[in-house]
């Protein structure tokens, strides 16, 4: 921020009999800082703002009397990074920034973002600060988070919920760094064939975490309806000329097609050398309807979505993972209580999915 007017910090703090050292500890920050802000030399960004006035006991426009540009803050870049609309999320007392591109056009932005530098953004908002404070993110790959965020989005209640498409993967790395709110996953280990739960305890997270189960689904191949090329096994995808869609590597159909491969004594370079690489299980889907792929490795509802032929490979347990600490925030006591709603699981019963353990709290994970 640059410089602006002179405010109001150091006459509020004086006039609460509160030193200048007791304000720096109740804010978190150095004795530099707030020096520069009482003296006019330095305009704080909206965060430590509004700490000054929490601190203060004021409002916000009684500091600065408005001269807080609360458009206008950076954010830290979160994956794929290019100027232009973004989603915002406040976690761990930082401004994430996520690219809308792709499957997320369709989504109104919360802000624009200026090329990015060093991992760092700036962003001009189109929303108010105070609702963008109240995003939550779900990252995963199973298209029954968007389906759960836009009944939440649609009924007025604490949050708003924003869906990220990423592998089960890449959704835990983001919740290890704190650049999610939720991951879902769907991870079968390979060497004890148990969901999810040994790749959540191998993140080592600081923070204890809980995994909660969303549903289970069936993983399979997914052909163009009526099956014109006669796909029935994992074996027959090396069939020369078929077209093969897999998932990206860190995805759990993709470590579901790597494994089915090793069984049928396949190369895994079927794998890597696929005419398409998919980033989600609706895009496998999409590059089949459209005739650009034979054959691909996603879910049931997928396949339900695009109308095509499906052949069953594995059933797997979609899990939601969260961080202990937030399980009390009316934001995600009113996501659990949509989740497990007979309306919801219905929903996902007409998609494929199997609703019998929805809810259930199946794994408590220490703090490494």
């Amino acid at each position: 921020m640059t410089a602006g007017p002179t405010n109001r910090v150091r006459e509020m703090r004086e006039k609460r009999a509160q030193s200048q050292a007791a304000l720096c500890t109740a804010v978190g920050l150095s004795r530099q800082s707030v020096h520069a802000i009482e003296s006019g030399r330095a305009l704080p960004s909206v965060d430590v703002a509004l700490r000054l006035a929490r601190a203060l006991e004021c409002r916000v426009e009684d500091l600065f009397g408005g001269t807080v540009n609360e458009a206008r803050f950076l954010a830290e870049s979160v994956g794929e990074s290019v100027p232009g609309r973004v989603s915002l999320s406040h976690i761990s007392g930082r401004w994430l920034s996520y690219s809308l591109t792709r499957d997320t056009m369709v989504r109104a932005a919360d802000a624009i973002a200026a090329r990015p530098t060093r991992g760092r953004v700036e962003v001009e908002l189109l929303r108010s600060a105070a609702d963008v404070r109240e995003n939550v993110v779900l990252m995963g790959c199973a298209p029954a988070l968007g389906l759960l965020a836009d009944r939440l989005n649609a009924r007025s209640g604490p949050g708003h919920f924003l869906w990220l498409a990423r592998s089960s993967s890449s959704a835990l790395e983001a919740l290890d760094r704190r650049q999610t709110h939720v991951a879902g996953v769907h991870l079968v280990d390979s060497k004890t064939g148990e969901a999810n739960v040994p790749d959540v305890r191998r993140l080592g997270s600081n923070r204890p975490l809980a995994v909660i189960t969303l549903a289970s689904w069936q993983a399979g191949l997914l052909v163009t309806a009526g099956n014109p090329k006669g796909v029935s096994k994992v074996a027959q995808l090396a069939k020369k000329g078929l077209r093969l869609a897999a998932r990206e590597p860190g995805s759990g159909a993709r470590r579901l097609l790597d494994r089915e491969l090793r069984r049928a004594g396949l190369p895994a370079e079927l794998a890597r050398s696929a005419s398409i690489q998919a980033s989600g299980h609706a895009e496998v889907a999409q590059a089949v309807a459209l005739g650009a792929a034979d054959v691909g490795v996603a879910s049931r509802d997928a396949a339900v979505a695009f109308g095509l032929g499906f052949v069953p490979l594995a059933e797997e347990r979609f899990d939601l993972v969260i961080a202990h600490d937030e399980l009390s925030d009316p934001r995600f006591l009113r996501l659990f209580e949509e989740m497990t709603s007979p309306p919801f699981r219905r929903e996902l019963s007409a998609l494929g999915y199997d609703v019998g353990r929805c809810g259930d709290r199946v794994a408590d994970i220490l703090a490494a």
